[in-house]
């Protein structure tokens, strides 16, 4: 069964409820809803919840709740935005794609495998959002970093140090003026399950740094998550060519060579709201 954007019920922090059909969400702002052909827009500051109500009417007939699926989604925000942009960073050019907003079922579902780690699988709603194509090389990040004599690889820079690669992205979106962030790791798993994602990923096995704190899922409905407010430990994402499976680790804020791995690689992102291209 894939999900649906239709059906939603809005609780308020007054306590009143609101159904209506899903128009537009835009988490920092507001949501609007359809109820009986009319649009009614609410401020996300008043909200308290948001959940779908195709399963709650399928507890209240009595019926089984519809198991969610790995990998399953609905793109429910349909504004306009370009399907891409070139972000120029010295003489090197980055290609952000978009990444349309929807419902997902988050979490892989084969309890078996020990190396995703992501279950049980749960329902996330993320807002559009730009993702880069290509991973920042080592040239890139010399002239983020303003280095005199940038070096001339166009390998992936890789760092076991979740500062240095925190650092980076901040300098970008200083150097832009643009809020250029890392990617989270609900992002992530939303970009690698789209069609064109295959494509994205290396031929060889690379880990990406994500922006969250490491931490246990729960099986619930969650919108634009962050993951955990703290922690001693952030996640680390790849992508296996051999088998074309997704896998979730855990690293130290900075990770010692002594325990393996590769060093992590950084793969930017940005809101699709964020952005203005004449």
């Amino acid at each position: 069964m894939w999900l649906s954007a239709d059906n939603i019920k809005v609780t308020l922090k007054s306590g009143v409820t609101i159904t209506g059909d899903l128009k537009e969400l835009v988490t920092t702002d507001h949501i609007t809803l359809i109820i009986g052909g009319v649009e009614s827009i609410i401020s996300m500051d008043e909200v308290s919840s948001i959940e779908q109500m195709n399963s709650i009417n399928s507890e209240i007939q009595g019926g089984k709740p519809h198991k969610l699926v790995y990998g399953q989604y609905q793109i429910t925000d349909t504004k306009q935005y370009p399907d891409s942009f070139v972000l120029n960073i010295g003489d090197q050019k980055i290609t952000m794609l978009l990444v349309r907003g929807g419902w997902f079922n988050m979490g892989y579902d084969d309890r078996h495998s020990w190396s995703w780690g992501s279950e049980p699988v749960h329902r996330v709603l993320l807002s559009s959002f730009y993702v880069s194509k290509q991973l920042l090389n080592r040239r890139v990040v010399d002239y983020i970093q303003q280095k005199k004599k940038p070096n001339t690889s166009i390998k992936p820079f890789g760092t076991y140090s979740r500062k240095v690669a925190e650092t980076i992205i901040n300098q970008l979106a200083s150097e832009t003026k643009l809020p250029y962030r890392l990617i989270t790791e609900a992002e992530w798993e939303y970009f690698a399950i789209m069609p064109f994602a295959e494509s994205v990923f290396s031929s060889q096995y690379i880990v990406e740094w994500c922006s969250d704190y490491y931490g246990d899922y729960l099986e619930k409905e969650q919108i634009n998550p962050q993951g955990p407010s703290s922690g001693n430990t952030y996640v680390v994402r790849s992508y296996s060519p051999d088998n074309k499976k997704w896998k979730r680790q855990k690293r130290a804020s900075t990770y010692s060579t002594k325990y393996g791995g590769s060093e992590a690689t950084i793969r930017i992102a940005i809101s699709a709201d964020s952005i203005t291209l004449k």
